[in-house]
């Protein structure tokens, strides 16, 4: 990353080497594991990489979303009501490269595992609804909600609680529900290339440099905050034409109060508009980028919803078989089946690593928020202050909003077959039409549930 010696002799020197020396290493291991599913492909004609990796996948998706403070629900409250469009600015840089960095492998990889979502109407407007009303609610994302675990927040213990329920619900009912939500109006798995016709890897890789550049224009020229003119944008901080730094002063002392041992510099470059923080933006986002499309070419599932679905099926399992192993949704995700009348339980035959991947981003947000951010939280009580000033400092209630919350989130991922990584990021890696689908209907049914519940303005920095 290159750095301003003005701007590092202003800065402390210890939080800055830690940050980029954990940046350096995080994009270095991702590069190996792209590298070495690359190799295992090409010249090893393995298709699958082994579980235990999952583990490295997780920390390398987690640990750059906790520095970001993705983990805390006042972050994504703010983000989701586009108060600050660093989400959307980050996954537009993320799926516009992983998609031509994917199709471009795809040229010569034999077996990348396409994990497209099929484009079934019913299940993903409802469920894409249902989850972004949940996330305006709870502001967690199924893979988030690990991450705060590891982060030490208190309120993630009854997300995970919710999550895993609403996930439970959904495998409860899906034998019924299936047909309405699944096959009616099933378009299968269709992408952008396939629908104008591309199907040649050439030509779905030309689609994909398209659809990228697309998504990285919105990245390089969206100003960060609502209001700000264009030489806010990121591509003017990153090549320093633009030199002034725009910070939100009031969220790094909010910061501050939350995480009092969380390091200053981390803390005042994640609530910047800045070359310094573009900068890092990229190298960082370069790494994350990598990782997700690391995933696909390893030939393993990406996603973190599913796992609570399948620790509801292993529990169900271990309670009665004969149930667990007869349920359809259960067939499908948690790798149960009757066999001439016995109950078979082979517990990663359909899921593949998620539940080490998952286990990874539990880890990553644990090693991240102790050893780099300091912002581990030691569940000691705290309520979110976006959510504090609508509904006050009472615990009690701010953990039945996250319960509830998160088990919308998982409930309408579950009826949707996708979540924020198997469907808005690695599903629009992959140019899916269902994925495209329910990212506008999550960022649309959040946004207007930020408006009316949370009394966010919509846009605007502050409240209603």
């Amino acid at each position: 990353m290159v750095l301003l010696i003005s701007d590092l002799m202003s800065e402390n020197i210890k939080d800055v080497r830690i940050l980029l020396i954990s940046t350096v290493i995080l994009f270095i291991l991702s590069v190996l594991m792209l590298l070495g599913g690359i190799y295992m492909q090409v010249f090893l004609h393995q298709t699958k990489a082994f579980l235990g990796l999952g583990i490295l996948a997780g920390l390398l998706l987690a640990i750059p979303l906790e520095l970001w403070n993705f983990s805390d629900p006042d972050t994504l409250y703010r983000v989701m009501a586009f108060q600050d469009r660093f989400l959307l600015v980050c996954f537009g840089f993320a799926i516009g490269l992983g998609a031509i960095l994917l199709y471009g492998l795809y040229l010569f990889v034999p077996h990348p595992n396409f994990g497209i979502k099929s484009f079934f109407v019913p299940g993903i407007i409802i469920g894409g609804i249902l989850f972004g009303t949940g996330v305006g609610i709870a502001g967690y994302f199924p893979g988030t909600v690990w991450i705060a675990l590891g982060q030490g927040r208190r309120d993630a213990i009854w997300a995970v609680i919710g999550g895993l329920l609403g996930a439970f619900t959904w495998s409860m009912i899906f034998g019924q529900a299936r047909q309405f939500f699944w096959n009616t109006l099933n378009f299968g798995p269709i992408t952008w290339a396939s629908i104008i016709g591309a199907v040649t890897r050439p030509e779905i890789f030309l689609v994909s440099v398209v659809f990228g550049i697309i998504l990285l224009l919105i990245f390089f020229f969206l100003p960060r905050y609502p209001g700000q003119p264009l030489k806010q944008c990121c591509l003017s901080h990153l090549i320093g034409k633009n030199k002034e730094i725009v910070r939100n002063d009031e969220l790094i002392e909010e910061e501050k109060e939350k995480y009092p041992k969380s390091r200053d510099f981390v803390r005042r470059i994640t609530n910047e508009s800045s070359i310094w923080n573009s900068r890092y933006v990229i190298f960082l986002g370069l790494e994350f980028t990598i990782a997700a499309v690391a995933v696909i070419i390893l030939h393993q599932i990406f996603g973190e919803s599913t796992t609570y679905s399948w620790i509801g099926a292993q529990l169900s399992y271990l309670i009665n078989p004969s149930w667990a192993a007869s349920n359809p949704y259960f067939q499908l995700f948690g790798g149960m089946h009757i066999i001439n009348g016995i109950p078979v339980n082979n517990p990663f035959s359909e899921i593949g690593w998620e539940p080490f991947s998952d286990l990874g981003t539990f880890l990553g947000g644990l090693i991240s928020s102790i050893m780099i951010s300091k912002r581990f939280m030691g569940f000691k009580p705290q309520v979110p202050k976006v959510w504090e000033h609508r509904f006050g400092p009472s615990r009690n209630l701010r953990a039945l909003g996250s319960f509830i919350g998160t088990f919308l989130v998982l409930f309408g991922a579950r009826m949707a077959n996708g979540c924020a990584s198997g469907h808005i990021l690695s599903g629009n890696i992959q140019m899916a039409v269902s994925s495209f689908v329910f990212m506008v209907v999550v960022l649309l049914s959040s946004w207007v549930t930020l408006y009316l519940v949370l009394h966010l303005k919509i846009n605007k920095r502050g409240y209603r």
